[in-house]
């Protein structure tokens, strides 16, 4: 069980696989034990590394260190630890903002970018509404309910429970007051901190930007937006998916994303 001290911090990783590197990136209702369905098919072509990132699963932090700016430390930390160079991050929502990051500010070390149902935390009227809606009307509502799509939680309630599991392994679930999760959550989206539209044009990684038909977060539409914001850029959209596309339709989100690499990533 490995560990890279970041910040002083021990950030927990995994290692699997052999082959040019992913890393994945889990949102806010995961860790690292959410990518099951993943490792085994990117593991037989790639390096795969996951990650709890800081304040999530074992990666034990105080909530005051929620931050992107220490999100993006603690991927340097783990890949400088593994000797990678390069590297494509798949990030889902959360994840995906550490992403758009690394790449902006860290271009040298990303081969490619998958963001993954992921508002990005960029600067859009939108996403911005939406996200501050939902603060104040799901607060009671499980974080399936919150995450999944309606075909997901009617064909697959087995797996459902299983993603709400996964998430109760988090401190958010079970140590750190709702109320201070909120602020550390909202923190991170103010005016300031959010990725300006226009910036969206230095992206020079290739990146692939997937979504959920259903994503009650992020909107089909939104994404052409950004899509035709980054350069020669990719969108895929999956049928049926809500916020957790890797999770609920694991065979589409696999064949998309390794055709993606396979094709664009420049290691």
């Amino acid at each position: 069980m490995p560990f890279v001290q970041s910040r002083g911090r021990g950030i927990y990783y995994e290692r699997h696989g052999e082959g040019p590197a992913v890393l994945f990136c889990h949102g806010a209702g995961s860790n690292a034990a959410t990518w099951w369905q993943q490792l085994p098919v990117f593991g037989q072509r790639h390096t795969c590394l996951t990650m709890d990132i800081r304040c999530f699963g074992r990666s034990v932090a105080p909530v005051e260190e929620f931050s992107l700016e220490g999100f993006v430390d603690d991927v340097l930390a783990i890949l400088d630890r593994e000797g990678i160079d390069r590297v494509t991050l798949v990030g889902q929502s959360l994840g995906g903002m550490i992403g758009l990051q690394l790449a902006l500010r860290h271009p040298q070390r990303v081969a490619a970018f998958v963001g993954c149902d992921t508002s990005l935390a960029i600067d859009h009227p939108v996403l911005l509404e939406i996200l501050g809606k939902r603060q104040i009307t799901h607060k009671a509502v499980t974080i399936e309910q919150r995450s999944l799509g309606r075909w997901f939680l009617e064909h697959h309630p087995d797996k459902a429970a299983l993603y709400a599991q996964i998430n109760h392994f988090n401190p958010s679930a079970y140590a750190i007051p709702g109320e201070a999760w909120g602020r550390a959550l909202g923190a991170i989206l103010q005016p300031g901190r959010l990725v300006p539209m226009a910036a969206l044009r230095d992206v020079r990684c290739p990146t692939l930007l997937l979504v959920g038909s259903e994503d009650p977060i992020v909107p089909v539409p939104v994404m052409q937006e950004v899509a035709a914001l980054v350069p020669e850029s990719e969108l895929l959209v999956v049928d049926d998916a809500g916020h957790s596309t890797y999770f609920e339709k694991p065979e589409e989100f696999n064949r998309g994303v390794l055709d993606f690499i396979a094709r664009r990533a420049v290691y």
